[in-house]
């Protein structure tokens, strides 16, 4: 955990993080997001700095310095091994992705293999890492996840205090960051859930634990593989009772339904929707007629099959 960003490394700290001072970019930033994820629970300071003798006090070292973290010396030309060349966010998710993405695993309470952490690992270099690294390369990207970060230096209009713009921005990073990690471990997990209730298929209904499960990109691969088995996914609603959502046919399609609620349905209550469906404890359905929800799993379930039949 990163308590302090200053000009020399705090006594406080048991690790040390360095790179340059003035103004910041992306690259550099999220690889001390990166070194801090990996290194949770131990206190860390960030010394921003050019000064080469106090550099190299420091545990680690990027995007400067000459090191093992730096993209900037004369002749470096280190690439993937699908040819995009590495900046110092890339050198760094690098060496430390594993140990990032295992922390985050122990914070959430959550087990995936070997394999599945290497596949994490690949993913989020490909989708997240890889265009601040071209963009730092000077190579043409239009955007990426952190395309927010220059908004955080200061303007030309006031006394510039980058340290402190550089830590404000690291922490939102870092929440980003974990975000990210976090999301792509629980889908490891979520894939092998589904699988067990793929089994358990009934009538085109399929039950998940919660409406928070991201069921949607595996539920339609399923479908594509399945003649479109899954029309309604349903789960316990988390303000009570129970609800139901229609399954798009495509991710392109997302907001389309292979099946969709009645018609006469959209946009009733729990006042009106019992007489129009004939539900008596049916309490929502949206305009949309993708959504709706009731009191009761079986009734949910009943307005489910009456959509199909419809």
């Amino acid at each position: 955990m990163i308590i302090e960003v200053g000009k020399t490394a705090s006594t406080k700290c048991t690790l040390s993080f360095g790179t340059h001072n003035g103004i910041f970019h992306c690259d550099e930033v999220l690889g001390i997001a990166i070194l801090e994820i990996a290194h949770m629970e131990t206190d860390a300071c960030v010394v921003r700095t050019r000064n080469l003798d106090e550099l190299n006090k420091l545990d680690i070292i990027i995007d400067i310095g000459g090191g093992i973290f730096d993209h900037h010396m004369a002749g470096f030309d280190v690439c993937r091994p699908t040819g995009e060349k590495y900046a110092s966010a890339g050198l760094v998710w690098r060496g430390f992705a594993e140990e990032a993405i295992k922390n985050v695993m122990t914070e959430e309470g959550i087990s995936i293999n070997t394999d599945e952490i290497l596949t994490i690992k690949e993913q989020i270099d490909r989708e997240v890492i890889i265009p601040v690294d071209m963009e730092d390369n000077g190579e043409k990207i239009s955007s990426h996840t952190f395309n927010f970060i220059p908004k955080f230096l200061p303007s030309w209009l006031e006394t510039p205090n980058y340290d402190d713009a550089f830590s404000r921005v690291e922490a939102i990073m870092f929440d980003i960051l974990k975000e990210i990690i976090k999301n792509k471990v629980v889908q490891v997990v979520t894939k092998r859930e589904l699988q067990k209730r793929y089994k358990c298929i009934n009538d085109g209904i399929l039950e998940i634990p919660a409406q928070t499960m991201p069921w949607l990109e595996d539920v339609i691969k399923y479908n594509n593989n399945h003649n479109y088995d899954v029309k309604f996914v349903i789960f316990p609603y988390p303000a009570g009772g129970w609800a139901a959502q229609s399954v798009p046919p495509s991710i392109k399609r997302k907001f389309e339904q292979l099946v969709a609620f009645p018609k006469t349905w959209a946009g009733g209550n729990e006042k009106t929707l019992p007489q129009i469906s004939g539900i008596q404890d049916a309490t929502f359905c949206h305009n949309g007629r993708f959504f709706a929800r009731a009191n009761t799993k079986l009734s949910i379930i009943k307005m489910c099959k009456i959509a199909m039949r419809y």
